[in-house]
């Protein structure tokens, strides 16, 4: 389902939380919405998700307007939409089937059809025969699982999630992003991830939108964003990525004058070696590494150029040349 938002604002009293947003979502497609805590993120949830009626602006699901829907209309298309959380939200009263069979009972689905379709999500989720599980016996992941089963089990065509995987530790983390990718290929779902962590929009999402302040400073192709970010919210997020599998190695605390990002077959050429003997110019390498970002690598570089400022123009002109984007002042 395509999702577009027009224009919309939030206030609480003197806090605006959001600010004339305006987004396009496509369908079919996982995209992420990523800013630091107070930054609108859960706010902008709520409005998208109709929890909340923005007091400016409009929300489209497929060219519908739907934020000004009211009484059954609204119940039915809430009920086109899963959502799944930080602290999973689950009944401690309920076993594992208990809390996926939940929304369906609200609906007063069949019964016959209601165990058929928990069976149907509990393998889809990877917890086959684990129905019958208290919650309090599950580990952090499976408890995911289970909110995630408990989100499709009414078949939504859109899934929010909001910061949900948060509370996992990095190993948890990248099977809960490999099932959601899973499923949302499956079942082409519009999958929204609210997220602070630039590792979950590098690792899952197609787009991304950066929110700051109750705005969006920056939108587009997450492989666009990581190769020329443009806004300082935005580079401070790459800064400090992190990840056991593609880790940015680091002997210097120090931060270098110039921040190198490297995109696709730069990442494999030796440019550094090139410029250096083209210029002269002395390199002072503090930090570097390559990750992976889609289906392409991008390459960074913290470094301080030499020995004197002559030195210092040539080889940022001559990177330039060679494709490499340079931040830094020159």
């Amino acid at each position: 389902m395509h999702i577009r938002l027009s224009n919309l604002k939030r206030d609480y009293g003197s806090l605006h939380a959001v600010q004339d947003v305006s987004l396009d979502i496509p369908s079919n497609t996982i995209y992420g919405i990523i800013g630091r805590s107070g930054a609108g993120k859960s706010t902008l949830v709520r409005l998208v998700s109709m929890l909340e009626r923005p007091d400016a602006g409009q929300v489209y699901f497929d060219d519908e307007r739907v934020d000004n829907l009211e009484g059954r209309a609204l119940i039915e298309k809430r009920r086109r939409i899963g959502m799944i959380f930080q602290n999973f939200n689950l009944f401690s009263s309920r076993d594992a089937a208990g809390n996926i069979a939940y929304p369906m009972e609200i609906c007063g689905m069949d019964k016959a059809y209601i165990r058929k379709r928990v069976d149907e999500l509990l393998a889809l989720v990877g917890l086959e025969g684990r129905g019958n599980a208290p919650i309090s016996t599950l580990s952090g992941g499976q408890k995911q699982r289970v909110a995630i089963a408990r989100a499709l089990a009414c078949q939504p065509d859109i899934l929010f999630c909001d910061e949900a995987t948060s509370a996992l530790d990095p190993q948890t983390t990248r099977s809960i992003l490999a099932l959601i990718k899973e499923l949302q290929a499956k079942m082409n779902l519009t999958v929204v991830m609210i997220t602070h962590q630039m590792e979950v929009v590098r690792d899952a999402c197609e787009r991304v939108a950066v929110l700051d302040g109750g705005r969006i400073v920056e939108e587009g192709l997450v492989s666009d964003i990581f190769a020329n970010p443009h806004s300082e919210v935005t580079k401070d997020f790459l800064s400090h990525l992190t990840n056991v599998r593609d880790s940015i190695v680091r002997w210097s605390q120090e931060d270098g004058r110039f921040t190198l990002r490297f995109r696709g077959d730069t990442t494999d050429e030796p440019i550094i070696s090139n410029v250096s003997n083209e210029t002269g110019a002395v390199f002072n390498i503090r930090a570097a590494g390559v990750q992976h970002v889609g289906d392409e690598e991008m390459g960074v570089m913290v470094l301080d150029i030499g020995p004197d400022e002559r030195h210092v123009r040539e080889a940022v002109e001559m990177l330039k040349k060679y494709g490499v984007l340079v931040e830094g002042d020159v």
